[in-house]
């Protein structure tokens, strides 16, 4: 068996930022429980009462979650501080796309209405959820595995990454070995 694994696939970075998403949509939809603008996610499908919104919320925050890991999270691999600024960003993307634009769609709001989606109070509790995500995946996601070999340099050891792989005998070392018999 081989030491070395390629780089994180689809699937698995996929996988890793839906359970980011279900972890930030946790806070998400009881921060939207609290400021009172949870109803919009139950009247995606019809519906109005509170636990159909909460199913909703963590629904759709897994999904976004899920685009989270398969299209950005193959930058912040195991990295926190990066993470944070990632997070910042999909955080403002997702309210603009759940808040401004969706959910206005579904409900009884007016498309890009700041005011009907909560103001500046709702777009900070997006860019929590989107810093949450973001910092789950870095720490619960996939990773890549490295192998350090151990190099001189004049008079020190230093440390440095390194991929174990086959060397292919090139013919003319054949020729020499072939020869030295």
């Amino acid at each position: 068996m081989s030491e070395y694994t390629p780089q994180v696939n689809l699937v698995s970075r996929t996988g890793a930022g839906v359970v980011g998403g279900v972890a930030g949509g946790l806070f998400l939809a009881l921060a939207l429980q609290i400021t009172s603008h949870i109803k919009p996610y139950a009247q995606l499908v019809g519906e109005v009462e509170a636990s159909t919104a909460w199913v909703m919320v963590l629904m759709v925050a897994g999904a976004a979650g899920g685009l989270f890991g398969a299209f950005v999270g193959k930058f912040i691999r195991g990295q926190i501080i990066p993470a944070v600024g990632v997070g910042l960003v999909w955080g403002m993307i997702t309210w603009l796309v759940l808040a401004m634009l969706i959910l206005p769609l579904f409900g009884d709001g007016s498309v890009f209405g700041i005011k009907e989606a909560g103001g500046i109070v709702i777009l900070g509790v997006y860019v929590v959820f989107g810093v949450i995500t973001s910092i789950v995946y870095a720490i619960a996601g996939p990773r890549r595995r490295h192998y350090y070999r151990r190099r001189r340099e004049v008079g020190f050891v230093m440390a440095m990454p390194s991929i174990r792989r086959r060397r292919r005998r090139r013919a003319d070392e054949d020729l020499v070995e072939e020869l030295e018999d």
